[in-house]
């Protein structure tokens, strides 16, 4: 049976975390520089400001300086804030255009305004509960309640299933034969689905506990989906 505590096994894992960190730099740096059009023409002023735009900038962004700050090793809290930030602002980009498709129902509109201070409030309480480790030169996050930190995955994931649910249904009640239509329909199932894999895979490796770098080595990984 492999002892995942052992030191020898910990510090290549160490060494295998920063690696793919500075892959994952790479690869969303280049992403971000390919797709970023969107910032260009705001610059330009060739395309006017509108206040959902402010989020999805923020959630490409923040999750930027994040892989930077965990590929540099520097301050763990402020890797954990921009994390967060990108996070929070990823869905709300999915609360924005469910709440465009349900404009008739003033009922769930509220219920997506509870559903979306309810995951900010825990993406905060995140950050408060976290506390950062050093192994093997490595300076890695861990958390003091492994439980508090599987909740927060497990919200996650219900909370993009209650999303994905509302825009289908929302969809659905206004029947198209659009491009567009077919396109919103197929990325939200495709989306939830890439989505709900990389966190099952971070919540079953967080419950398992196998050490402090196994708990968290597929974090950045897993979140690489939401910022295209």
């Amino acid at each position: 049976m492999v002892d995942w505590n052992n030191p020898d096994l910990e510090a290549k894992l160490g060494i295998l975390s920063v690696q793919l960190l500075y892959a994952i730099l790479g690869l969303y740096g280049w992403e971000y520089i390919r797709s970023s059009h969107v910032e260009i023409a705001l610059l330009r002023r060739q395309l006017p400001f509108r206040w959902p735009l402010f989020s999805y900038i923020t959630a490409r962004f923040s999750f930027l300086i994040a892989v930077i700050l965990q590929a540099t090793q520097s301050s763990p809290f402020y890797t954990i804030f921009w994390t967060n930030v990108a996070v929070g602002c990823s869905t709300t980009n999915l609360v924005i255009r469910t709440w465009l498709i349900w404009k008739t129902s003033d009922l769930l509109r509220l219920s997506l305004v509870f559903f979306s201070l309810g995951h900010w409030t825990l993406l905060a309480l995140f950050v408060a509960t976290a506390r950062a480790s050093t192994i093997n030169g490595v300076c890695m996050i861990s958390f003091v309640n492994p439980v508090y930190a599987s909740a927060v995955v497990i919200y996650v994931m219900l909370y993009d299933l209650a999303l994905l649910v509302f825009t289908v249904i929302g969809l659905l009640r206004i029947p198209s034969s659009s491009p567009l239509w077919k396109t919103l329909v197929t990325q939200g199932v495709v989306y939830f689905i890439i989505n709900f894999l990389a966190n099952l895979i971070l919540l079953t490796l967080n419950r398992l506990n196998l050490n402090l770098i196994m708990n968290v080595i597929f974090g950045t990984p897993g979140m690489c989906p939401w910022f295209h």
